[in-house]
């Protein structure tokens, strides 16, 4: 008994640990995002200066300007490609490891085979036909008969086995080299890409060597604003990918309690008023926002003029004001807040690059950077911002975070 209460000790204790490194995480993720922002609004205040100065100039700064956004969408798109990148490696690392294994597994089956064959041969493998008549009675030639009937059962469907992997470590094969192709067209996307970057920065410096000495130095903050949010983006994408894999060590540890029959919770302090009792759990181990998941109105794709993007970019739950509002997963609070469109909102991250969106709340339990738990309420229902009623709007967002990454949430819900 005192050592598996020194056992539950220790689990409770890394669990602290992890949960607490989590927090810090996503804290220092919001105050990046928050600096990002910050820049953004920075960056956009010096455009408008550089528009006050612009005089005889304004063919060149404009050219200045379209070249700075020809760079940054560069740029941009060698992110997404590096990390298109990154995701092939692994997944050609993986399939190597895959095709490794079943190499071994035919090999050993094989030789085998081949073993069972060299018998067969050197013992001249006597007939059924010889041993039945040979058999001292009927029971025995009954007992023959079955014994190299299993015998060659055995054989058979060990020869089998090898056809069978054979076939499976081929098409491994076929897979890996058509992920090895695809990696191979990203990196010479990536190549042209890095060559037309360098030649927009080049000619870009030719044009800003014949701007005004006011529009220079403009230039120049626009230039290292730019590089500052390039860089917290970077530190957001490096943290980002530091959570998942704390996540993804939590995820472990949990599963390592239970397989060790131990059954420590991980719930995140501040719970802000109880939890969802009708939470199910779909494929992605996401419950449902709302106790009575039956009450869905709008629906995912819904066409309309009303939306900015010409459908409706997630589904709504018809809850009255003041109805609990709760996590679909265990996650970080990305962000809160308000604007005209959602009201009140929180957007949850839920790790592998899956966010949940919540609009409309009359109020809001959580903050920036808190760790949650999968059915802790975050909200209560409202009608603020753009709606014609009280209800929950919810969204999926993936890859990313934004208005733009919407997709249809019913998959991601049980």
């Amino acid at each position: 008994m005192k050592n598996l209460g020194v056992k539950v000790l220790g689990v409770l204790v890394t669990l602290i640990m992890l949960l607490q490194t989590s927090v810090v995480l996503a804290a220092s993720q919001s105050e990046l995002k928050n600096q990002q922002s910050e820049v953004n609004s920075q960056i956009e205040d010096k455009k408008e200066e550089l528009e006050e100065i612009k005089t005889e100039k304004s063919q060149t700064m404009s050219e200045v300007e379209n070249l700075t956004n020809k760079i940054t969408n560069c740029e941009n798109q060698i992110d997404d490609i590096n990390s298109q990148i990154d995701a092939k490696q692994a997944e050609i690392q993986e399939a190597e490891e895959k095709v490794k294994e079943k190499q071994a597994d035919y090999e050993k089956n094989k030789k085998l085979a081949e073993e069972r064959l060299v018998v067969m041969q050197e013992s001249g493998e006597t007939s059924t036909l010889d041993l039945i008549l040979n058999a001292g009675s009927v029971i025995d030639a009954i007992s023959s008969y079955y014994f190299i009937s299993e015998i060659a059962e055995a054989d058979m469907g060990l020869l089998d086995k090898i056809e069978q992997e054979r076939k499976e470590i081929e098409e491994a094969k076929s897979k890996l080299e058509a992920s090895k192709k695809e990696l191979d067209t990203a990196k010479a996307q990536k190549q042209g890409l890095a060559t037309q970057l360098q030649s927009a920065k080049s000619e870009k410096n030719a044009q800003v060597a014949k701007l005004s000495a006011d529009e220079k130095a403009t230039q120049a903050e626009i230039d290292e604003l730019v590089s500052h949010e390039a860089s917290i983006k970077s530190e957001i994408a490096r943290m980002k990918a530091e959570y998942d894999r704390k996540m993804k060590e939590q995820q472990q540890q949990q599963n390592n309690n239970k397989g060790n029959g131990n059954s420590g919770s991980n719930s995140s302090s501040g719970s802000s008023g109880g939890s969802n009792s009708n939470s199910g759990s779909s494929s992605y181990g996401f419950g449902w926002p709302v106790s009575n998941p039956g009450t869905i109105g709008t629906k995912y794709g819904a066409s309309g003029p009303m939306w900015s993007s010409g459908h409706h970019t997630g589904v709504d739950f018809r809850v009255g004001t003041g109805t609990p509002i709760y996590s679909i997963g265990d996650g970080q609070v990305f962000d809160t807040g308000y604007n005209s469109a959602y009201g009140n909102f929180v957007e949850i991250y839920h790790g592998n690059n899956i966010y949940s969106f919540y609009a409309h709340a009359s109020s809001v339990n959580v903050r920036k950077g808190q760790t949650v738990s999968k059915g802790q309420k975050i909200m209560s229902s409202g009608a603020t911002g753009n709606v014609s009623g009280p209800h929950l709007h919810f969204e999926i967002r993936t890859p990313g975070y934004k208005y733009s990454n919407c997709v249809n949430p019913m998959p991601y819900l049980p």
